[in-house]
């Protein structure tokens, strides 16, 4: 395969300061013809403000030979500026990669990586609609669980539904969108108090391991859409919601419960579904067959599904 070239191409990031993931992200797709838009607001890990990082980014990527500018602002409240900057700058968006984040309270972790997220490619969606986009989210193994951060956790994970339906709703319009759980040294990282934490990232998990699968996924010739993935030094793996094939109770009483609960909770046979009405459909399709006889009379089209609420 020839070399993924983005020329005549723009995109935002957000999130962009004088290193880590989003500069990565923003030089990956310069280098490639791609013309960014990058956005900083100069949010830190510890809760505070700082400098926002715009204008640094942009002289670093200009220096670069990168076609760039920079946007300072909130992406929660100006995300419709932000992104009508970028269009009125190069006249189209091609690409949104929702990489702003910051640490704080609860409320404020939801709002910077779920809530401007969503508003960013809101503004954003008829643009891409317009170009046949694609959305890049920026979501953590810290979806898993992080017990120190619950905000965190919580904001990160709903990412991960977040980009599953906006893929369902963008098949109609030509976007895609897709999410990465990324591993490299970066402003977050770098908040962690280990001994020879630092050392190990910056050697075995670089930023430009990330931003060259990132750039894979946002590539006009990539199909894929709805998929989440860990990504970091090279190694990229697949993230999933699944389901279990369960157990189904002869009666819905508490005491059936203890004998059937290993069978629940067995993995040998997992499902991933790609909205709510698979999961549905699927549930419907275990349980006793007057349930799936009636289910039948009133199954939803998946295209109709899609309308009615992705």
């Amino acid at each position: 395969m020839g070399e993924l070239r983005f020329d005549g191409q723009v995109a935002l990031v957000t999130g962009v300061s004088t290193f880590g993931l989003g500069l990565a992200y923003a030089r990956q797709l310069a280098d490639r013809g791609c013309a960014v838009v990058v956005n900083d607001l100069g949010r830190d890990w510890a809760g505070g403000t700082n400098e926002p990082g715009t204008v640094e980014a942009v002289r670093i990527l200009r220096e670069a030979g990168a076609t760039a500018v920079g946007v300072t602002g909130d992406v929660v409240t100006e995300a419709t500026e932000i992104v009508q900057r970028a269009v009125d700058e190069y006249g189209r968006l091609d690409i949104v990669i929702n990489n702003a984040g910051a640490g704080g309270s609860f409320d404020t972790l939801i709002d910077v990586h779920l809530r401007g997220a969503h508003r960013i490619s809101e503004a954003a969606w008829p643009h891409l609609a317009a170009s046949g986009g694609r959305i890049l989210n920026i979501s953590s193994n810290g979806s898993f669980a992080a017990p120190a951060m619950p905000g965190y956790a919580a904001a990160k994970g709903a990412i991960q539904s977040l980009t599953r339906t906006q893929a369902v709703l963008g098949r109609a319009e030509g976007i895609r969108s897709n999410a990465i759980l990324p591993a490299a040294w970066t402003r977050s990282t770098a908040g962690i108090q280990q001994p020879g934490f630092a050392e190990f990232m910056t050697e075995h998990f670089p930023p430009e391991a990330v931003a060259a699968f990132a750039a894979y996924l946002l590539h006009a010739d990539t199909s894929l859409s709805g998929e989440c993935f860990a990504v970091g030094g090279g190694l990229v793996t697949r993230i999933v919601l699944a389901e279990s094939a369960g157990a189904l109770a002869a009666a819905p009483s508490p005491e059936a419960w203890p004998g059937l609960i290993d069978q629940v909770l067995d993995s040998a046979e997992l499902t991933v579904h790609h909205s709510l009405w698979e999961q549905l459909d699927y549930f419907v399709g275990r349980m006793g067959p007057d349930t799936r006889a009636a289910w039948e009379a009133i199954r939803i089209s998946p295209d109709t599904a899609a309308k009615v609420n992705g």
